[in-house]
């Protein structure tokens, strides 16, 4: 079996800036999403950048007072075997990786640029880039850069990392600063081009993320429905869909007690009805399930 190569790890800055933090404290139920979410995104990037052979890991380094300034460390494991143009010798996959999505010419600037504008054209070169057009302006971008812009798990995951918190009060801004790289900011006035455009099937709008939620009641008949909090609103039913642990459940492996937390990878469907849209949720996967009180960090990616 061919051995796992580790590349050139990488740092950046992620900051959220605004009144509500700038004792250098964020509320844990606005920032671990937020950092789920990021290594959700690193990962769904790195699949495309790099293949399935690749790994992506994100981690924290260390939080900095004043705003809330956390570094995150980026790696990337790949197969021995494995060869792709973004590494070679001497270069950092993740620093690739880090470019693509915060840098000067990537996903959100991007983003930033095409302000939720629907582009007229498309052009694809042969040389790797593509060429948007909006309101008789044309932008060009490397072609990995318009897939992450168009990828619904990358879209998903900047959204909670970006648009979620800015749509808390005091927090006004987030900024990306990749190391040695200029800064890429994202302030409140620009948090809506954030939010990940819909997948639409025949009415159906469905969105997959990572939340966080704790148990407020479950019901083991086949069919039923989970009683579930993301701390927004009311708790919300939830369908579980992941076999495996329904099984570890069954078997006795999983016990449960009122207040646990469960971190899943979750399809949001929307609904058109008579009455307007109609929300549902589906647990997909359970990533990891931890008892009330464990007092564990949720930083881990």
């Amino acid at each position: 079996m061919p051995a796992q190569v580790e590349m050139p790890s990488t740092v950046f800055r992620l900051i959220y800036d605004g009144e509500a933090v700038r004792d250098g404290e964020m509320d844990v139920a606005q920032l671990a999403p937020a950092l789920l979410a990021v290594g959700q995104m690193m990962q769904a990037a790195g699949r495309l950048a790099l293949g399935d052979k690749a790994s992506v890991q994100v981690k924290v380094k260390t939080v900095k007072e004043g705003s809330f300034d956390i570094w995150l460390g980026v790696g990337v494991q790949f197969w021995e075997v494995v060869r792709d143009i973004l590494t070679g010798p001497d270069v950092s996959a993740a620093r690739n990786i880090i470019e693509l999505l915060f840098g000067g010419t990537g996903l959100v600037a991007f983003i930033l640029w095409i302000k939720g504008r629907v582009p007229t054209k498309i052009d694809r070169s042969k040389s790797g880039f593509v060429t948007v057009y909006i309101d008789g302006i044309a932008i060009e971008v490397p072609e990995l850069v318009f897939r992450l812009a168009t990828d619904p798990n990358v879209r998903t995951a900047l959204e909670r990392t970006i648009a979620d918190p800015l749509s808390n009060e005091g927090i006004d801004e987030v900024e990306f600063r990749p190391a040695g790289e200029e800064p890429t900011k994202v302030t409140k006035a620009e948090r809506n081009f954030f939010i990940a455009p819909p997948v639409s099937v025949d009415g159906t709008f469905a969105t997959n993320h990572t939340k966080v939620f704790s148990i407020v009641s479950l019901s083991f008949k086949h069919g039923n429905k989970w009683k579930l909090s993301d701390g927004h609103g009311a708790p919300k039913s939830v369908t579980m869909l992941d076999e495996d642990f329904l099984a570890r459940v069954d078997s006795s492996e999983v016990r449960f007690a009122k207040g646990d937390v469960l971190i899943c990878e979750v399809r949001e469907i929307a609904r058109q009805t008579s009455k307007g849209l109609k929300a549902e949720y589906e647990i997909t996967r359970v990533i990891e399930h931890r008892p009330a009180g464990d007092g564990q960090s949720f930083f881990v990616f």
